[in-house]
């Protein structure tokens, strides 16, 4: 019954008062202010003490904190409860990257500019019509744009860099199993092409930041002939920063509908798993593969699948690119050659179509199809 039950998640603009907006602004105060005292207490027990502390260790302190800095009784309880589990969460994964013997990262401070959320687990809020009563804040306007569906299990309110407020639930919910559609796609991904799917289907890379360079580089300039701290300043910063925020809804916007299309028309998907992080470190590359985002098309493809209950997956692309789709044989290609003629079986085909094949087939062998 569990495997039934998936997390989805609904994301709302709020529209906050004036009064409401400042109350806002200092619980994220008040929030970055605990998580970053938590943090320094874990870095000094430790270094002076060797002590370790955990989430039960700091929680139990949070009656003493309310009675010495009465403020903090303006914070909900479950939110203030929240700030100290994300402080754990960073160390658990401090020592989980040092354990693989990743670079590790130590968790650090967290200013203004990082720290723009706050969230209610279970309890300290309800929806009602069009308001949002959030405990400690008061009714807010809402846009639901689409019904909830599904237990409300967490509420978390957030702030970008616009200046403009969101409330994201998180539901449980049943999933939406689709009909059988018979069909497998695999996809080559590139920067010339976004990708080409195995059936011969193209995705273009639309190039956003691209697109939007030359606006951006225009508002970044004017930003810093400005005096720092001045009004024009903050301004000129509010430009760059909605640059920067409708380059990033066009491209979550764009990932959303093409995982959607995928979702809908094939049971299996199969994506290259990629070392991109290792690729952005080719300067000549790096733009235009961030640009592309990768990752994020199969984020939201692999989480749409599992609620539809479709398939995806990440094969090894190694030597898909250099191996003959139709009879198996190898060569060595540059990048510079966009067909591909074997000179076994003599077949002539688009070398991102011939990898895309490829890849489905490596796919199918992982399933055992």
């Amino acid at each position: 019954m569990a495997e039934s039950i998936v997390a989805k998640a609904y994301k709302f603009r709020i529209f906050p008062s004036k009064a409401q907006t400042t109350k806002l602004a200092q619980t994220l105060d008040l929030c970055r202010f605990l998580y970053n005292s938590a943090l320094q207490e874990r870095r000094d027990a430790y270094k002076l003490n060797k002590i370790s502390l955990n989430y039960c260790d700091q929680a139990n302190q949070l009656k003493e904190i309310k009675e010495s800095s009465p403020e903090y009784k303006t914070v909900h309880s479950q939110v203030s409860q929240d700030v100290l589990k994300r402080v754990d969460k960073a160390f658990q994964a401090f020592f989980r990257r040092i354990k693989t013997k990743q670079k590790a990262g130590f968790p650090r401070f967290q200013n203004k500019q990082r720290y723009n959320s706050l969230t209610f687990a279970q309890s300290g809020f309800s929806l009602t019509d069009n308001r949002l009563q959030l405990s400690k804040i008061g009714k807010v306007k809402i846009k639901l744009h689409r019904a909830i569906i599904g237990k409300v299990k967490t509420l978390t309110i957030s702030r970008d860099s616009c200046g403009k407020w969101f409330a994201c639930f998180i539901v449980e919910t049943a999933k939406e199993i689709l009909d059988k559609a018979n069909k497998s796609v695999a996809l080559d991904i590139g920067i010339t092409t976004f990708a080409v799917l195995s059936d011969g289907n193209k995705i273009e890379n639309q190039r956003f930041f691209r697109h939007s360079e030359k606006r951006l580089v225009v508002a970044r300039r004017q930003l810093s002939k400005q005096e720092k701290g001045s009004q024009e300043r903050h301004e000129k910063r509010k430009i760059v920063a909605k640059i920067h925020a409708s380059i990033k809804n066009r491209r979550s916007d764009f990932a959303h509908q093409e995982s959607r299309k995928l979702v809908n028309s094939y049971d299996l998907i199969v994506f290259e798993k990629l070392n991109i992080s290792g690729m952005v470190k080719n300067h000549c590359l790096a733009k235009s593969i961030c640009d592309a985002s990768w990752n994020q098309l199969i984020e939201y493809t692999s989480y749409k699948a599992e609620s539809a209950g479709r398939k995806t997956i990440q094969v090894n692309p190694n030597y898909t690119s250099q191996d003959c789709s139709n009879c198996g044989a190898r060569q060595k290609l540059t990048l510079d050659i966009r067909v591909y003629n074997c000179p076994n079986c003599h077949i002539k085909i688009d070398r991102d179509l011939n990898a895309a094949q490829n890849i489905l087939a490596v796919g199918l062998n992982c399933i055992g199809n």
